[in-house]
């Protein structure tokens, strides 16, 4: 089974139903809620889309969404080596870092997002849920 870790704009994408991106990622998303594909969201992620979330619904409707969201996917942890290979790094963005080497961490096949542009990877493939279709053909 493939194995993958979700960025916060992909869970944006579905939850918020941003077009013309929800399709695909819902389409990934149903995947992973089938268990075809194992889910990851990096730790970091879940107090970073509440408070997304939380500004676009209501602070009763993100917590849902979330309690949705962690049945669904398991949480890459985010430790000292996290950490520590987040702040050596060359990423423009600490958050996009700290999310990459989670997926490392727990050996995730490929990273989901939206802004391919945002990661540094030679180790990892970086796709976008329409790339990850056509890969999988699912």
């Amino acid at each position: 089974m493939k194995s993958v870790l979700c960025d916060i704009n992909y869970v944006l994408d579905i939850f918020l139903k941003r077009h013309p991106f929800y399709y695909p990622a819902a389409k990934v998303f149903k995947e992973i809620e089938d268990k075809n594909i194992k889910g990851y969201l990096c730790a970091l992620s879940f107090p970073t889309l509440f408070y997304l979330l939380s500004k676009e619904l209501n602070r009763e409707k993100a917590l849902k969404t979330l309690e949705k969201i962690r049945i669904v996917f398991s949480v890459a942890p985010v430790n000292e080596k996290v950490i520590d290979l987040s702040l050596a790094s060359d990423f423009r963005d600490f958050e996009d870092a700290v999310q990459y080497y989670s997926a490392l961490q727990v050996k995730a096949d490929c990273i989901i997002t939206r802004n391919k542009g945002d990661y540094i990877s030679d180790v990892i493939p970086i796709l976008t849920p329409e790339e990850f279709l056509v890969i999988t053909k699912t």
